[in-house]
């Protein structure tokens, strides 16, 4: 099992995009070519971190424009870098779905399509059927983090790992599940209640509900 935060850690609540720039400046300042390519949400994304971390030269902004982003990502990518994309889910994997698809998947490029705002709890520009879109392509992977701890690690597990990948982060600020300093691995579930009587299997921010879940089960003498 995984280490779990503990009951002081879980009652900070952070966005798992709160992770994205910040990680990205860390990645960057250990020497890693990472790159960041936007379409005008910098802010939201929290890409523009990157800059202001002191790698401005690294941040390009497209505009309104994700099909491009992807491509200018591809580019990036192409020439040695490790790109990622910053977006809203439900632009940038549904607007820019083509560009995904032929350029980055089938090429195999190192760029990790990594929005935020995904998910119902946005508000508007909702999106649930981002995670089969990227399921669907040829060497993708997809990577859901449950809190900031673990966006993190999906993250730096992203950059580490050759070729396509999608990270899913939300706009709400969510309580820490995983403790401080997470490491993930590709391929794996984590138990992390062990039970006897039922499964219940989630991602993302449903994790946090699903302990609860859990909880509220055992009080009525189901493990």
């Amino acid at each position: 099992m995984v280490k779990l935060a503990n009951e002081e850690q879980s009652q900070v609540k952070r966005a798992t995009r709160a992770a994205y720039g910040a990680t990205l400046a860390e990645l960057a300042n250990e020497g890693l070519p990472v790159v960041a390519v936007d379409a005008d949400l910098t802010g939201s994304t929290t890409t523009k971190k990157l800059a202001d971390a002191g790698f401005a030269d690294r941040l390009f902004n497209c505009g309104i424009a994700e099909q491009n982003m992807v491509d200018v990502a591809a580019g990036l990518a192409a020439t040695g870098h490790i790109a990622y994309t910053g977006s809203f889910a439900v632009f940038g994997t549904g607007r820019a779905y083509d560009q995904i698809r032929n350029t980055v998947c089938y090429s195999n490029l190192d760029v990790k399509i990594a929005p935020t705002h995904a998910g119902i709890s946005v508000g508007s520009h909702q999106m649930l059927e981002d995670v089969s879109l990227m399921r669907g392509l040829p060497n993708m992977r997809v990577l859901v983090p449950a809190d900031y701890a673990a966006a993190r690690a999906a993250i730096r597990l992203a950059a580490e790992t050759p070729g396509p990948v999608y990270v899913r982060m939300g706009r709400a600020s969510v309580p820490a599940v995983y403790a401080d300093g997470v490491e993930l691995e590709l391929g794996r579930a984590y138990v992390l209640r062990e039970g006897s009587d039922a499964t219940i299997v989630a991602c993302g921010v449903e994790v946090e509900q699903a302990l609860k879940a859990a909880q509220m089960l055992a009080a009525e003498g189901v493990e």
